[in-house]
């Protein structure tokens, strides 16, 4: 994880610019610099070393043949994009970078942007320029966040977040995942034309038989998570004992020579934290659990609401436990690197409202409608509460050939009747260890033990904020604002807001802490809240608000509540 940012025609000014680019330092407390690349050009970096000091340089920008870069992001195929590129090594500046797997795609592709973009394996947000343009890439799903905004002196700024740009700028806008732009700098006031590279594919291939599959998710995870295991730094994984974080635990676990660390969350009550040491103990790994109170939480949420950059009450809860572990690992121990299971219950369809979609059809509608805002929703909570603490989160399943793969399956396949919710996904992992994993593992693993225990493979599993306890998170906010705000306040609430008017009154402390950090005049444009609040099917008249009936699995149904739970809460 890192920090980038960008001014485009304008110069750097340390009084009024460098109290803003330093909001993100906690993105990469290592090594910070500003650079003027080319006129009225300057390049930010914030590094955070998970290539330990003593190596070759991975500093940033990194520079060669006129270029420079600085990137926010793994490139993990950036071995083969250097061995094919027409520049030597030893003309790259902090060549040794996987960052710098950029500056050779672009030239092996001829300065072709999208070509470039879409060539990398990997996240990523990069900001790049010569000495006549200025170009930017994001990843195809937004796992690395980037902003942009028109300063009120002329030009652009960049960052990897709002509260980096956001003083100094009228309007600031996120830079579309998939997407790739350029733009001159001898004229930074002309429109962003965005370049789509990247769409997720929208039609299902239904010659994909069952057991075809089984077999081609269980490798592409596998290599997902394998990939992941770049750098030297000790790697950690968020586990909420759950399906997804368990399985991603379970694949890296095989793979790492230096023994990981699981994190657990949780009030005392948690019997979450149970299964959690569960899977750790099956693993074989240290276990750090934190405990929590619902004090804990209430205290630290105006904290949360300024590190997320959002004000969705949903995001917000599940941000809670999340910030809470990360501020935590970050204290007691030496782990930079973090595994998470985000993504799967998108792709899979596993939220509960999910599983009761009037047929397939629907159901994968809904999935491509939920893929397609998850930088502006999950994935902005798994960033914002990792980065500034100094962490780097990685997300497996987020991985471009998973969700390709993923997202070509048959719509039917994960809404079959009488099976556990995700039963592809569970059933993929199944058994003894194939050869091939045995033989690229760690020496001395034992081939007895298998993925996962079968308690733990077939569990469905609340999501973070639910499963802090047996009292939900949402029935002690919902406590805490009635004693905070009156409901003569709350009566006012549409004069207060007539943007996206609050409708609770934990809606209306978010709001109202929000706008204690941020203008909302000039963010109108990024803040999204419809996603848990809709879904595919719905009529148009029923799309601002789902009824209530149609969030929640009757106890008669046979699927049990996914990862997500009913009630969209949770980290997997």
């Amino acid at each position: 994880m890192c920090g980038i940012w960008a001014l485009l025609g304008s110069e750097y000014n340390p009084s009024k610019h460098e109290e803003e680019f330093l909001k993100i330092v906690g993105r990469g407390p290592d090594l910070t610099v500003v650079s003027e690349v080319a006129p009225r050009v300057w390049l930010g970096f914030h590094r955070l070393a998970i290539v330990q000091p003593g190596d070759e340089p991975c500093e940033q920008p990194i520079v060669a043949e006129n270029l420079s870069v600085v990137c926010n992001g793994e490139i993990y195929n950036h071995l083969q994009i250097k061995d094919d590129s027409p520049i030597k090594p030893n003309d790259v500046l902090n060549g040794s970078s996987d960052c710098a797997a950029i500056i050779h795609a672009f030239r092996t592709h001829n300065n072709n942007l999208r070509k470039c973009c879409a060539s990398l394996d990997g996240v990523f947000a990069f900001l790049m320029a010569d000495q006549e343009f200025f170009y930017i890439g994001r990843d195809p799903i937004g796992v690395r966040p980037l902003f942009y905004g028109q300063m009120k002196t002329g030009g652009l700024a960049f960052g990897s977040e709002i509260k980096s740009i956001e003083k100094f700028c009228s309007r600031v806008e996120y830079f579309p995942p998939g997407c790739c732009a350029q733009i001159s700098i001898k004229n930074p006031t002309e429109e962003l034309v965005f370049q789509q590279y990247y769409t997720i594919p929208s039609s299902p291939d239904r010659s994909i038989t069952v057991y075809t599959a089984q077999a081609i998710i269980q490798k592409i995870l596998v290599d997902a998570v394998e990939k992941r295991l770049m750098g030297n730094r000790r790697f950690g994984f968020m586990l909420s004992g759950g399906l997804d974080s368990s399985l991603i635990a379970s694949i890296a676990s095989k793979f790492l020579t230096h023994k990981p660390i699981a994190f657990s969350v949780g009030f005392e009550d948690s019997p979450d934290l149970e299964n959690a040491r569960l899977v750790a103990k099956f693993l074989n790994i240290p276990h750090k659990v934190l405990v929590i109170t619902p004090e804990d939480c209430i205290k630290i949420i105006p904290e949360v609401v300024y590190a997320l950059e959002t004000f969705e009450p949903l995001i917000v809860r599940c941000g809670v436990a999340h910030y809470l572990l990360c501020k935590y690992i970050s204290t007691i121990s030496d782990v930079k690197v973090l595994l998470s299971g985000e993504g799967a219950d998108e792709l899979f369809g596993s939220y509960a409202y999910m599983q009761r979609a009037p047929n397939p059809a629907h159901l994968h509608r809904e999935i491509l409608r939920r893929l397609k805002h998850l930088h502006q929703y999950d994935v902005l909570r798994c960033d914002r509460a990792t980065s500034c603490h100094g962490l780097e989160i990685r997300v497996p399943f987020l991985d471009k050939k998973f969700i390709e793969f993923a997202s070509r399956l048959p719509p039917s396949y994960k809404l079959i009747q009488k099976k556990l919710e995700k039963y592809v996904l569970r059933s993929a992992f199944e058994g003894w260890l194939p050869e091939e994993v045995l033989w690229r593992s760690k020496e001395g693993f034992s081939e007895a033990l298998g993925w996962l225990p079968e308690e733990v493979l077939w569990r469905s599993k609340e999501g973070f904020s639910e499963a802090l306890g047996k009292t939900d998170l949402g029935d002690i906010v919902h406590e805490h604002t009635n004693r905070l705000i009156s409901d003569d306040e709350f009566a006012q609430r549409a004069k207060l807001f007539s943007w996206k008017t609050p409708e609770t009154k934990e809606e209306f402390w978010y709001r109202a802490l929000f706008e204690s950090f941020y203008s909302m005049k000039k963010l109108d444009g990024i803040i999204h809240t419809k996603v848990y609040r809709t879904a595919a099917w719905q009529l148009p008249e029923e799309k601002e608000n789902c009824k209530d009936d149609l969030l929640h699995i009757e106890t008669s149904r046979f699927r049990r509540r996914s990862t997500g739970s009913a009630k969209f809460s949770g980290v997997a």
